[in-house]
């Protein structure tokens, strides 16, 4: 094998032009194939970056199909009665206001209830995760801080525990940091602070809560040997006390009850199809990479005859000679490979920043052994795969006819021409399936991209202000806030400014 590896080095270099081209086609597809298994692999196969993944559930309120939140007291029913579950946190989005620390600046933030940590098994960089009477209103006000608002607003300081900041005009103490890339995806990539005060909310007033406006989220975790379908079964008996202790309320309503989801599936939900398209359509980018290697085997086959024969007038055998040619085979597609492997990992990166900016950790989609056995594997079948044919033609030469050069200026026996027909009609076939493929994906670009928006948006500005509850808790202060900001703008030169109200995040 080594003999037949240095003999397949030696021939490759007697013709670089044609092993420049067949290792960059080659490399193309197999990159292509790498990138996207790895996003694969990250969404798909590999578990999320919380304890025991597996047993973890997201709870919705589902009205008639359409998923929403449920109300404050729904949530305490649940924590409290649920035997399904080991524990059960919410969680709802919000903006805090930052002031007092250079420029103010509205943070993406969290309202989660004190055992929110707990549930997902995560461990802090620095601090502590909220008490277990966090989330009491009689409370001291406490919050978690994202690694990045620590690195951008406070300089990785190690003493920042038991600071004070300034949060929509209140002092809230910052009692831990979370580590590096953690993310919940059903609140965004970007959250910057997280608050256990679950009955305070921008959008949702002190009176709306008690009424049942639904806001809230909930993550659980399935109990040892439960199932999520008992779990579902519970939550139906819970919705049916529920709307007997409680009607007359906002949010009971009999076409409205939680349901229990699977949080891995849940998450990449949206993400699926498109990844199994794109492996498909990679898949067959691949395929016509080997179908192109192959024909420039086939026609490199035809100077390389005389060669063959001449070695197998001297005694090898068929076996061996299959064996160098397909070592010459290998030899490419691994060199391919290679090239493959910095490719995928240059367009993976695009990729993940282009289109996964709700992955649960970003960190999950990057090189690792996995991949690295997967590109393997996909280089040493495409050796096989591409050097298989012209192998197993060249090996079996008529010495007699070649040798004499009876045949000069042939073009081959009709087995090797049926064989390179049947190459051509299958490269054009998979190439004509992508080509439809893509014309309909950039078809269904443009028109998105021509879609009528009902207005026009040029020089047109669009803001969100979030008021704090503990400033503004009653709806007329809050109208009286936005009236003063309407007549201030609309008393600015050239602008012309019209309200359009907020969509909360509840029915």
């Amino acid at each position: 094998m080594w003999i037949d590896l240095r003999y397949a080095v030696r021939m490759l270099a007697k013709s670089p032009g044609f092993a420049m081209v067949a290792i960059l086609t080659l490399a193309l597809g197999i990159g292509a194939n790498t990138a996207i298994f790895t996003i694969a692999n990250g969404l798909l196969l590999r578990p999320l970056p919380y304890a025991d993944p597996g047993r973890l559930a997201l709870l919705f309120a589902d009205r008639r199909g359409q998923l929403q939140g449920f109300s404050y007291l729904r949530y305490s029913l649940l924590r409290d009665q649920t035997r399904s579950f080991s524990s059960v946190a919410a969680f709802a989005s919000d903006t805090f206001n930052l002031t007092g620390r250079g420029d103010p600046e509205q943070l993406s933030s969290a309202r989660v209830s004190a055992n929110f940590f707990d549930v997902l098994g995560v461990r802090l960089e620095l601090g502590r995760i909220f008490a277990a009477n966090g989330d009491q209103p009689d409370a001291k006000p406490e919050v978690i801080i994202s690694h990045s608002l620590w690195l951008r607003r406070f300089g990785v300081a190690k003493d920042i525990i038991g600071e004070s900041i300034a949060l929509d005009s209140r002092d809230y103490t910052i009692i831990g940091v979370l580590p590096s890339g953690f993310a919940f995806s059903e609140l965004g990539p970007n959250v910057d602070i997280w608050s256990p005060r679950l009955f305070e909310h921008s959008l949702v007033t002190a009176e709306r809560v008690r009424l049942g406006s639904g806001y809230l989220y909930g993550v659980a975790r399935l109990d040892s040997g439960t199932t999520r379908d008992q779990a579902q079964a519970e939550m139906d008996v819970l919705n049916r006390q529920y709307q007997r202790d409680n009607p007359g309320r906002a949010d009971v309503d009999p076409n409205q009850k939680v349901v229990v989801r699977d949080l891995q599936q849940q998450v990449v939900a949206n993400f699926r199809p498109a990844l199994l398209v794109l492996m498909g359509a990679v898949g067959f980018v691949l395929l016509i990479a080997c179908a192109n290697v192959a024909s420039l085997l086939l026609s490199r086959a035809l100077g390389r005859k005389k060669e063959i024969a001449v070695r197998a007038a001297l005694g090898a055998s068929r076996g061996a000679l299959i064996r160098q040619l397909i070592v010459e085979s290998l030899l490419l597609a691994m060199v391919s490979g290679g090239c493959g492997i910095l490719f995928g990992q240059l367009s993976t990166h695009e990729l993940a920043s282009l289109t996964l900016s709700n992955l649960p950790s970003r960190a999950g989609v990057r090189m690792d052994l996995p991949i690295l056995a997967f590109t393997v594997a996909i280089s040493l079948a495409s050796g096989i795969l591409f050097g298989l044919a012209p192998a197993l033609q060249l090996s079996k030469p008529d010495l007699n006819i070649i040798l004499r050069d009876e045949v000069r200026g042939s073009t081959g026996t009709r087995g090797r021409n049926r064989a390179r027909s049947l190459m051509v009609i299958a490269q054009v076939a998979l190439s004509m399936v992508l080509l439809v493929g893509s014309g309909l994906l950039i078809r269904s670009f443009i028109r998105l991209q021509t879609v009528n928006l009902g207005f026009d948006p040029a020089q047109v500005l669009t803001m969100r202000i979030a008021l704090p509850p503990t400033k503004y808790a009653t709806p007329l202060e809050q109208i009286t806030f936005y009236n003063r900001v309407l007549k201030a703008v609309q008393a600015l030169p050239g602008v012309q400014s019209r309200p359009r109200p907020s969509r909360p995040p509840f029915r």
